[in-house]
């Protein structure tokens, strides 16, 4: 009876280990391919990446914060033109619309997002944001990837 039980036992173990490793390949694979789908934008290489926060992808995902999803910022380090920002989301393969002319404002002060640009591909919304911390400083760039809902 002992040795049934451990059997049965064992075979549990297996299976549950084998399906843990399953879904844990599936995991990774959406969380490699939202990765891939970010990596269509044309940061250029000079830019410096000042934040990154992946949140992959989870059999069970509770949060207010879905999964899988990706934040990145990166210091330009110079004032981006209209051109810049085109260039950035031109090879996406979707349209990206952007909310205004990405210049900052004559009478903006301190800290200003200069211009949004959003779209989605039909499995993830993509939100580009241009930042200027002041006149003539170094702009940041901030990329939010999230699953549609």
């Amino acid at each position: 009876m002992k040795r049934i039980i451990g059997i049965f036992l064992a075979a549990v173990l297996v299976v549950g280990l084998g399906a843990f490793f399953v879904v844990r390949s599936a995991e990774d694979k959406v969380t490699a391919d939202m990765l891939s789908r970010a990596g269509r934008f044309a940061i250029p290489a000079n830019w410096k990446l000042t934040d990154e926060i992946v949140r992959p992808e989870q059999f069970l995902c509770i949060s207010t914060n879905p999964c899988p999803s990706l934040y990145r910022q990166w210091d330009t380090g110079k004032e981006l033109t209209e051109n810049d920002v085109t260039a950035i989301v031109s090879g996406v393969g979707f349209e990206m619309k952007t909310d205004r002319p990405c210049q900052r404002q004559s009478n903006a002060i301190g800290v200003a997002t200069i211009c949004s640009s959003s779209g989605t591909d039909g499995d993830y919304n993509y939100m580009l944001n241009v930042a200027s911390p002041d006149p003539n400083e170094p702009q940041t760039v901030t990329l939010i990837v999230r699953p549609v809902n």
